[in-house]
């Protein structure tokens, strides 16, 4: 156990250092180079749809090298936590989220057999494609983590705080949409918005690391 938490320490920190040198780099580009305003205008704008993707890409490698750590554990059906049994049936079988056509008898025989394999399998390969929905703000985030059975991030940074993680998110999502959107008369991007979002993913990025790493230590992937 004791190495297997240190090499999920060690990768997810190095993922977290990698991805915080490109939002520093970011956040600097446009005092090192003097951008004229059109251009920085216009980098700004794309700019947060670079940091949507390193925070989203950062969810969906942080919880694949937490999956790829529980898969070394050789887990059995028996021994892993519901939450997790029932993430990895819907990943494994998205017909659970779909209605069954009652005219495709072939196609229910199929799932049906696989279904019986899925109960015979041991020990447990965990599926390790993590849905963030191409849309990670605060109630995605912490379905995510409760797929896992970790621990939810808290809407607010500290009780009393104006800091809301949820707020946070759902304006860096909206701007981040907007520009994936083409919706460019509706919204204009300043320094300080792009600087909020990097104060944000930064913040959460050590808020899911934590949660990853609580959750292998204390075992919150067992029944």
């Amino acid at each position: 156990m004791s190495n297997n938490i240190t090499l999920l320490e060690q990768e997810i920190m190095s993922d977290i250092e990698e991805r915080r040198e490109l939002m520093s780099w970011l956040k600097l580009l446009c005092a090192r180079y003097g951008f004229s305003n059109i251009d920085e205008e216009l980098f700004l704008y794309y700019s947060i749809p670079i940091v949507y993707a390193i925070w989203e890409g950062f969810i969906q490698t942080s919880l694949q090298i937490y999956v790829r750590e529980l898969n070394k554990l050789e887990l059995t059906i028996d021994q892993v936590c519901d939450s997790i049994i029932i993430y990895h049936i819907e990943s494994t079988f998205p017909q659970f989220k779909q209605y069954l056509d009652a005219d495709k008898f072939n196609k229910k025989v199929i799932f049906f057999n696989k279904l019986g394999l899925f109960y015979k399998t041991n020990p447990l390969e965990i599926n390790p494609n993590i849905n963030t929905e191409s849309n990670v703000g605060f109630q995605v985030l912490n379905r995510i983590l409760s797929d896992f059975n970790l621990d939810k991030i808290p809407e607010y940074s500290e009780p009393g705080s104006g800091y809301s993680f949820k707020a946070e998110l759902s304006q860096f999502i909206k701007i981040r949409n907007a520009v994936a959107h083409g919706q460019q008369s509706s919204i204009v991007v300043n320094r300080e918005d792009l600087e909020r979002a990097i104060k944000l993913v930064d913040k959460l990025m050590d808020l899911v690391f934590e949660r990853i790493k609580t959750g292998f230590i204390n075992r919150s992937y067992l029944k």
